[in-house]
């Protein structure tokens, strides 16, 4: 849309006096200032600034911003997916007439005076042939403010730009040698791990790197350029709990008054929990005045998890480990009595002996739990790859639970040959554990179903019962670490056992879930598992049909 009233002719001779103006830019400084008077004139911006890119370490500076006749300082932002990001990418003009519809959420927003993000704007390349040089962004809070021309109008104003950027460039006092160091320092400080943000003397923000925009942009609120840290009226902190403001304002004035380093951590309980470490550090100049400081962010929630879960683990131990222990002590002490009184039977010997090795595998098991729990926290669940054929050792772990319960009857269905490299031990801690979730959840018997299948490059297992079920909010949490369903409190278990499975099925780069009808309508927990490309044992189709009963027939079951 071009500004009412004006003339094809005009608009060229407006175009004429800008490319006139813009040549005589001395520096950047004065390069916006022109940039600003010429757009201000020729469109009636209300918001608009001028971005550099560096390729090498992939951000943008902002080297000056204007919010309407207000001038204000920059800042620097890594490379992301807004729209500034997208006209750098892919080298192409955005012309954005009603933002809220069109444009992605801004993950990066410049300090305004204005509530909200404008509805018009438009962005457009700084090109030298094909290097991107930058952006030049103007805006407007109004719908529908920008047309084509104007559009085309920016094109020419950008492309004189880049030509003076260049010359301003080629003519700096700084050598080669040190813009290819800041390049390298750019890049070091995109790429490092811990979020980085910078603030000037005020507090306001100016630059961040790639680690601080994932971190502190979340939800749908955006990170602000030139606001200070603790403002909380316009933009909102994506973080923006009261806990970060409270933090990080006495931590800024500490840092500010020219405290070497400090330190202070906060806990947010929305969105989601998380636990952020800040240290800060203060910039200095030639005379030792502060002119700035350096915040360092790290995400210390995972480190927190860890400790929460070794104060998990020890409750677990020392409240169902306490139990066989328990029996196992009483047991041994009964014994002990009898015998020493010469009052102990055959029978009461056997009984007691034989609770103490009930007891002694109940606990063996509880400490293979918390040993597999360990590993798969800290990342070393190491799995022994061999061919396995998944129907022998269903048919196997099949054969062992049915001998536990003569109110259940377990059933096998096999379509295939449903072998690939697994790791054989712990599949059948998988299916063991399935099968025995299925015995005991269907406390009044009935059968239970497990179903193979087999394609070329995959094998999918389900085990299917008629028990107690689970709700959908159930369903979603079953394989959580420690979590036990409601209708399953009252039964034995430590709430690992799903957990534990889910780790070992994605271990071999497969998967696990769950179906479920609701409470009463049992469950289905299903798995599939990649096989091997090279496995030679993919013929064609079989199907077998087997109900185990004994030990002997689920040993036959694929003979």
């Amino acid at each position: 849309m071009t500004v009412a009233g004006e003339t094809h002719r005009t608009r060229l001779e407006r175009i004429r006096d800008s490319s006139q103006a813009l040549a005589r830019a001395v520096d950047l400084e004065t390069l916006f200032a022109t940039l600003h008077h010429e757009l201000v004139a020729a469109l009636q911006v209300e918001t608009f600034f001028l971005g550099l890119y560096d390729e090498v370490s992939r951000t943008i500076e902002v080297v000056r911003q204007a919010d309407f006749e207000t001038l204000l300082p920059g800042g620097t932002f890594p490379l992301g997916h807004g729209v500034t990001s997208e006209v750098i990418r892919t080298r192409q003009p955005r012309l954005i007439r009603r933002w809220s519809q069109e444009a992605p959420r801004a993950e990066v927003q410049y300090v305004s005076s204005t509530p909200g993000l404008p509805e018009s704007a438009l962005t457009v390349p700084l090109l030298v042939g094909d290097q991107v040089l930058g952006v030049i962004a103007v805006h407007k809070y109004q719908p529908d403010a920008f047309g084509d021309e104007d559009l085309l109008f920016l094109e020419t104003i950008a492309a004189q730009s880049a030509m003076v950027i260049t010359s301003l460039r080629r003519s700096e006092h700084l050598s080669t040698q040190l813009q290819t160091r800041l390049s390298e320092l750019q890049a070091v400080l995109s790429t490092m791990a811990d979020g980085v943000l910078i603030l000037d003397a005020s507090g306001r923000l100016v630059a961040l790197n790639r680690a601080a925009r994932a971190l502190l942009s979340g939800g749908q609120a955006s990170i602000v350029l030139g606001q200070p840290l603790e403002q909380q009226a316009w933009g909102q902190w994506p973080l923006g709990a009261r806990e970060l403001t409270d933090t990080l304002r006495p931590l800024l004035a500490r840092v500010q008054a020219g405290e070497a380093l400090v330190e202070a951590e906060v806990h947010l309980e929305r969105p989601g929990r998380r636990s952020l470490s800040f240290s800060g550090t203060p910039l200095v100049d030639a005379r030792e005045r502060v002119v700035g400081c350096v915040l360092i962010v790290r995400d210390m929630t995972s480190y927190h998890q860890i400790e929460e879960l070794k104060d998990e683990m020890l409750s677990v131990a020392s409240h169902d480990l306490k139990t066989p222990v328990t029996v196992i002590r009483s047991q041994a002490q009964l014994l002990r009595r009898h015998i020493r009184a010469q009052i102990a039977t055959m029978d009461q010997v056997d009984e007691g002996l034989g609770s103490i090795v009930e007891q002694t595998d109940r606990l063996a098991k509880l400490l293979t739990l918390l040993l597999d729990l360990s590993r798969i926290e800290a990342g070393r669940l190491e799995l022994q790859r061999r061919r396995v054929d998944l129907g022998l050792l269903a048919a196997t772990a099949i054969a062992e639970v049915q001998a536990t319960t003569d109110r259940h009857q377990l059933q096998l269905h096999v379509v295939g040959r449903p072998t690939g490299h697994w790791d054989e031990n712990r599949l059948h801690q998988v299916l063991a554990n399935l099968l025995t979730n299925a015995v005991k959840y269907a406390p009044d018997g009935g059968p239970i179903g497990v179903a193979i299948q087999t394609d070329h490059s995959s094998v999918s297992l389900c085990v299917r019962d008629h028990g107690v079920g689970l709700t959908h909010e159930e369903a979603e949490h079953v394989f959580d670490r420690f979590f036990r369903a409601k209708a399953m409190r009252r039964l034995e278990g430590t709430g690992l056992g799903l957990y534990i499975c889910r780790s070992i099925i994605a271990a071999h780069g497969g998967h696990i879930w769950v179906e479920s009808g609701g409470r009463g309508r049992g469950s289905a927990f299903w798995l599939t598992l990649p096989r091997a490309e090279t496995d030679p044992a993919i013929t064609a189709p079989r199907t077998t049909t087997t109900t185990v009963t004994t030990t002997t027939s689920g040993a036959d079951a694929e003979g």
